[in-house]
């Protein structure tokens, strides 16, 4: 492998020439404002500090992998001499800042002509058809502040055009100032252009393996490969697929999928269970993983979407009320073979019930957890479809469900606490109704739900522990405007103003407050304990009729509460 240097001014024409390309298989673009201010402060100090190595791919007549050109440089009209495989991230930030290329940031480096010039990286933003802030588009303004648009300094024809035409603008008829300005972003433009940066090229006729696993085995700089990196590379090279345009075309099928996460995350989880694996970094890094994983992509794509579809049914349409990652991974490994219509599917529908609100009630998923996705995966679909024994997660034995009283330590559901969010999912599955325009939770009004004490924590932060004031059974996901309105009273005060204000009679207020499995007696009593208690016993029935894959309503909820007052 031979060792070479090449200037910027060089690499520039090849990029804008074609001659170097990313193979299709890269990842896309990963660097932050942040790393891109620290390569151009690096190219520009004098003396420079270097940037580290880059390493490409001789290509011969027919090149060995599907390629695109680096982001906002023109593609390629004839066969490229070279592949890019490690350092995507600081070419396409040289390339893109120096050529004005970013849309959400203008790269602004200081006009004092000094050793250590400062860049900084201006977000932008668009606002009535303008560009904000206005000042980085007035050559005029821009210099008074001491800055030099970095896109002037591209060590090309085109950035010396640039740079003509602003130092005019901004020297405003000024001769001298004129002057200054060339002088300085010449300068910097010249340290630019000579800066080389080194390269390792892999010779003609390297095998497509051996390269892959080069890259493989290579991390870019500061950002290493993830796992979705490695496989997106495998699949590459055994299926000759785009794992990126099959991930693109699973968020465009299932556009719910990405409020869950990452879709070429999900896809990867669920992949390696339907193929009897757990979903973790050792599985995804196998020999075989990737070749396998576009193999089985319509499985995969249709047990997604078929779990997605079976969570908006129990009113989980987000990661907000998802209580543990694994179940989605669980049901849509799940749903991928199960029957499509008539009783099978009621059957397996009732089945996938019982699986997900046991695996979020209980400490199932609390450690190793993609070991048992997998195998209570593998469980369930042997019962669902040959009978025999009883998958480890529906054996209370072995899985318990919480007790009324253990419900009480739900944290507070806007956090990843397991139970809270069990507890909040479970409170709205029976339509979840808020509290002023009666609208019930759905898809279209969770951007305006927000986490509401149902005891205001002003009220109670002086005479009771926090993790009281903030638990589970304490909260309601309602409106905004629901929220805003209660401040510091006590239930029954702003139960009673917002019921006047709709102008809605008591029975009414009552089942709103009922569809979120909130006891209404007990809340307007203005006790907070004893409140508390009550509904943990309704969540609590809820709970278990949701883990016997039974729906749940309103009427449900009645009888829970008349439970509890027995109870209590």
């Amino acid at each position: 492998m031979e060792a070479r240097n090449r200037t910027i001014e060089d690499w520039f024409a090849w990029i804008r020439d074609g001659h170097i390309v990313l193979p299709r298989f890269q990842r896309f673009e990963a660097w932050g404002w942040w790393q891109v201010e620290g390569i151009l402060e690096n190219i520009l100090r004098k003396p420079a500090l270097p940037v580290g190595a880059l390493l490409t791919l001789e290509v011969g007549e027919e090149a060995p992998f599907h390629a695109r050109p680096i982001s906002g440089a023109p593609e390629p009209e004839g066969r490229p001499g070279y592949h890019l495989l490690d350092g995507q991230q600081r070419l396409t930030a040289l390339w893109r800042s120096l050529n004005g290329f970013y849309h959400d940031f203008t790269y602004m480096v200081g006009a004092d002509g000094g050793e250590e010039p400062e860049v900084d990286a201006v977000r932008r933003y668009d606002s009535r058809g303008r560009r904000y802030p206005v000042w980085c588009d007035d050559p005029s303004e821009t210099w008074r502040r001491g800055k030099i648009p970095a896109q002037l300094l591209a060590p090309d024809e085109a950035g010396r055009e640039r740079l003509k035409a602003w130092a005019r603008e901004a020297a405003n008829g000024d001769w001298d100032v004129a002057a200054e300005i060339n002088e300085v972003a010449n300068q910097y433009r010249n340290r630019v252009a000579k800066f080389s940066i080194p390269f390792l090229s892999l010779p003609l006729g390297t095998d497509r393996d051996a390269a892959l696993d080069v890259f493989i085995k290579m991390n870019t700089q500061n950002t290493a490969l993830s796992a979705f990196d490695i496989v997106v590379a495998q699949v590459e090279a055994d299926m000759d697929a785009s794992l990126h345009e099959k991930v693109e075309g699973l968020r465009a099928a299932i556009p719910e999928i990405a409020g869950f996460g990452d879709p070429g995350e999900i896809a990867m989880q669920v992949g390696a269970v339907i193929m009897g694996q757990p979903p973790n970094r050792a599985t995804y890094l196998g020999k075989d993983f990737g070749a396998n994983l576009a193999s089985n992509w319509e499985s995969i794509e249709t047990g997604i979407s078929r779990a997605v579809r079976f969570l908006a049914e129990e009113k989980v349409y987000d990661a907000r009320t998802l209580p543990a990652d694994p179940l989605l991974t669980l049901l849509a490994g799940y749903w991928a073979s199960a029957p499509n219509g008539g009783d099978a599917e009621g059957a397996a529908r009732r089945l996938a019930r019982r699986a997900f609100w046991t695996g979020a009630f209980s400490e199932r998923y609390q450690k190793t957890s993609a070991t048992r996705s997998a195998l209570d995966c593998r469980q369930l679909m042997a019962y669902r479809d040959d009978g025999g024994h009883l998958p480890e997660l529906l054996n209370q034995k072995l899985t318990p469900l919480p007790s009324a009283e253990e419900l009480r330590t739900g944290g507070w559901p806007k956090t990843k606490d397991r139970l809270g969010r069990a507890i909040m999912a479970a409170s709205l599955r029976a339509g979840g109704y808020d509290f002023a325009d009666e609208a019930p939770y759905a898809p279209g009004n969770i951007a305006r739900r927000e986490y509401h004490h149902l005891f205001p924590k002003a009220l109670l932060e002086s005479d009771f522990p926090r993790r009281e004031v903030f638990c589970a059974l304490n909260c309601a996901l309602v409106s905004w405007r629901t929220n805003r309105s209660i401040s510091a009273k006590p239930p029954s005060v702003y139960i009673r103003e917002r019921a006047d204000e709709v102008g809605i009679a008591k029975s009414e207020v009552d089942r709103r407050l009922r569809s979120h499995g909130i006891p209404m007696e007990a809340l307007i009593a203005d006790d907070f304990r004893s409140f508390i208690a009550v509904r943990s016993v309704v969540i609590h029935g809820l709970m278990v009729k949701l883990c016997d894959g039974e729906g749940v309503g309103l009427e449900d909820i009645l009888r829970f509460e008349h439970r509890a007052g027995e109870v209590n």
